[in-house]
């Protein structure tokens, strides 16, 4: 693969065409990963999703570590010495990158193994996740090898491997994941209809039954997961081998001494992040194992009735039909984080030649096209959160639409709280600063933990007081990092263009299809009326956003450098 240097100068076209490639595939896989949670809720059922769920939260904060430190790292120092030229610093980089994320992944998957059965046991109250940890452990040393290639790539803007690799792990996760949890679910009811065990286990009751199932069947689809991460790494390095043109002899002594040392800050600003993330979680299901049992049952009565949980998987049920609702939250930060991923190489281009004005350009930029798309997502989905709900779960499992409409909703509603926040870490990481993200990390740290256990633990909250604690815990993050991106770069922020005219027009949208909807109450096809109502939705949106003056034409020509040709 041969890297054209001038071709990466010209990084504001670049970043644009890197951006929409990423943005298409995270999308693409966003949506796969919603057709597999979906059927996947619908086999193992909300506490089987509960089991799942814990074993991704204890993944999760280690995956953030590694995985939010060393790419970006690795990221930022290719795009450095490209801007500069230099070959030998590219290369070194290159072979020494792989040892230090080999590390990363061995220690990492290690550690998940060794304490997936006390938090399992003694935080989740979950005790049978272990299985679903262990299997789910091996997935992190994959996933740190394929991240090696994709840092190293996206460090010249190159975003084809990271887009093929994270569809191609998605699309997989999905195939073995549903196979696996409904084979491995069919195998195990049928044991017990037929003999009334399951391996050598007797029960009287279909209920009993089934709580010693799930545990198992969500193991099994956790090996989907792992298989999927595999088969992206495979991917990935063949992409490797048939693109080392450029590389030049040399040890990747000098290339794995500065990943570290660059990527050490980042670390520990992640390390932060991830431990608040995992207290987060852990406040959550504390909070909900320290509620009245009854209490908790009379809260989510219709919805546990329907689903015929017994009392000792209430909490792991009610924790199953949050993480649900999360599914769909998480769509909308997911799809933005592309615009943060490519936004790291460029803006850090830019900033490194002291290019004030085109550095200012980038970061407005990006930030107002991050509230653009998370505020359309996120008030369309409020909108619309019980059809959305309907159209994937009505038929398999009704008590999930009825215990996920409000939670859902009002998650949609503080989404772009989360996406911003994202997008200004980025930025801070993109000027060189990492560790300037780490006091806000602390902060909205100890903020949500509190919230958490206060709110969530009060009946008049339970589920709602997560997501309170969330939106302010995110709104910190970003306000926060905002400032640091500021005083760092020198550049100046525009709040009421990139900010408040995207909201303006987002809280007008809202208010104006909620009435236009009532006119949809006798669309008796859910997925007919839902496109009818994305449709109107985004005719409204787009109407507002040329009226407010959000989506400048002019200003995309300027970042696409078109102006001489248009």
């Amino acid at each position: 693969m041969l890297f054209i240097f001038g071709d990466f100068l010209n990084s504001k076209k670049k970043y644009l065409s890197s951006a929409f490639i990423l943005l298409v595939s995270s999308v693409l896989v966003k949506i796969i990963g919603a057709v597999y949670k979906i059927p996947l809720t619908a086999y193992i059922g909300a506490v089987g999703r509960g089991y799942f769920a814990t074993a991704y939260n204890l993944y999760m904060p280690l995956h953030a570590v590694i995985m939010g430190a060393l790419p970006i790292a690795l990221s930022r120092l290719v795009s450095k010495y490209c801007a500069k030229e230099d070959r030998v610093m590219l290369s070194s980089l290159r072979r020494g990158a792989l040892s230090v994320f080999a590390l990363a992944g061995i220690i990492g998957t290690g550690v998940l193994i060794m304490i997936a059965f006390p938090y399992s046991a003694y935080i989740a109250s979950s005790p049978k996740s272990v299985y679903t940890a262990v299997v789910l452990a091996p997935s992190l040393l994959f996933s740190c090898f394929a991240a090696c290639y994709r840092g190293y790539f996206e460090g010249f803007l190159d975003m084809v491997p990271t887009a093929v690799s994270q569809t191609l792990e998605a699309v997989f996760k999905l195939i073995f994941g549903l196979i696996f949890a409904k084979y491995s679910m069919a195998y195990l009811y049928n044991q017990y209809v037929r003999t009334g065990e399951i391996l050598g286990v007797s029960f009287s009751e279909k209920e009993e039954a089934l709580s010693f199932i799930f545990p198992f069947s969500s193991a099994a689809a956790m090996l989907g997961v792992t298989l999927g991460s595999l088969i992206s790494l495979i991917y990935i390095m063949i992409y490797s081998r048939m693109n080392r043109n450029d590389l030049v002899k040399t040890s990747g002594r000098r290339g794995r001494k500065e990943l570290f040392y660059f990527s050490l800050p980042i670390m520990i600003s992640c390390c932060v992040q991830s431990v608040f993330q995992f207290l987060d979680t852990a406040t959550i299901q504390l909070a909900l194992k320290r509620l009245d049992g009854a209490a908790l049952r009379q809260s989510f009565i219709e919805s546990v009735e329907m689903s015929n949980t017994t009392d000792g998987d209430l909490v792991t049920y009610v924790w199953g039909l949050f993480c649900t609702a999360l599914d769909f939250k998480n769509l909308i930060p997911g799809i933005t984080m592309a615009l943060g991923v490519c936004a790291v190489p460029a803006i850090c281009s830019e900033f490194e030649r002291r290019n004030r004005e085109k550095t200012e350009l980038l970061i407005n930029s990006v930030y107002k096209y991050t509230a653009l798309l998370s505020i359309f997502s996120g008030a369309f989905l409020a909108l619309c959160a019980k059809d959305v709900l309907s159209v994937f779960y009505l038929k398999s499992s009704p008590d999930i639409v009825i215990g996920c409409e409000d939670v859902v909703k009002y998650f949609a509603l503080t989404a772009p709280f989360y996406s911003l926040a994202s997008i200004a870490v980025y930025s801070v990481q993109a000027v060189g600063k990492p560790e300037k993200s780490i006091s806000s990390y602390v902060i909205s740290g100890v903020i949500r933990c509190v919230l958490n256990y206060v709110l969530v633990s009060d009946e008049r909250f339970i589920l709602h007081g997560a997501v309170i604690s969330g939106a302010v815990g995110f709104a910190v993050i970003f306000l926060m990092n905002l400032r640091a991106v500021r005083h760092i770069s020198g550049a100046k922020f525009s709040a009421f263009d990139s900010l408040f005219k995207p909201l303006a027009v987002g809280i007008l949208s809202y208010f104006l299809c909620n009435i236009t909807y009532s006119a949809l109450g006798g669309v008796k096809n859910i997925i007919f009326k839902l496109l009818i109502e994305l449709t109107v939705f985004g005719i409204i949106y787009c109407i507002l956003c040329i009226f407010f003056k959000v989506f400048k034409f002019d200003e995309i020509f300027s970042i696409l450098n078109l102006k001489k040709m248009a």
